[in-house]
């Protein structure tokens, strides 16, 4: 069995980037869509979230979005909490025998462990700003271009 990582993340800050990059010029859904290779629906709806959490100002039908923060008030936590629909990282397999002492004993084992590690990635989404990774981004492109 394969799992895929989620790209909610990867997707929102990819967004606000795109946006933080393209101050002043009119950006559609479509083009940003285009940039990250899905549909504009998807866009618009991780756009809603960011706009329900305070970190863009979209008008539907205007091609002018905008952060409502500097980019550098931004943090990959902050863009995590606003598209996050379940606020864990690692979750523990539920469907497992209850009569096993490994399958009742693992969920409270391997839950300590993942809300370790659950606070340990939030506190260093925390420390990495929105314009961290615009200026790492930057410098991927220079580099790109030497």
């Amino acid at each position: 069995m394969f799992f895929t990582a989620n790209t909610r993340l990867s997707d929102a800050t990819h967004i606000l980037v795109y946006v933080a990059l393209h101050e002043h010029m009119p950006v559609t859904s479509s083009e940003i869509a285009g940039s990250l290779q899905t549909a504009p629906s998807l866009v618009r709806r991780i756009m809603i979230k960011l706009k329900k959490a305070g970190l863009l100002n979209a008008v539907q039908g205007a091609a002018q979005p905008t952060l409502v923060k500097s980019a550098d008030q931004i943090n990959l936590r902050d863009i995590y909490s606003a598209i996050s629909t379940d606020r864990h990282l690692l979750n523990v397999d539920s469907n497992i025998s209850k009569h096993c002492p490994i399958g009742s004993n693992m969920p409270i084992v391997l839950g300590r462990y993942y809300d370790e590690i659950q606070s340990t990635a939030e506190a260093r989404m925390a420390k990495i700003s929105l314009q961290d990774v615009i200026d790492d981004i930057k410098m991927q492109q220079q580099q790109h271009q030497a």
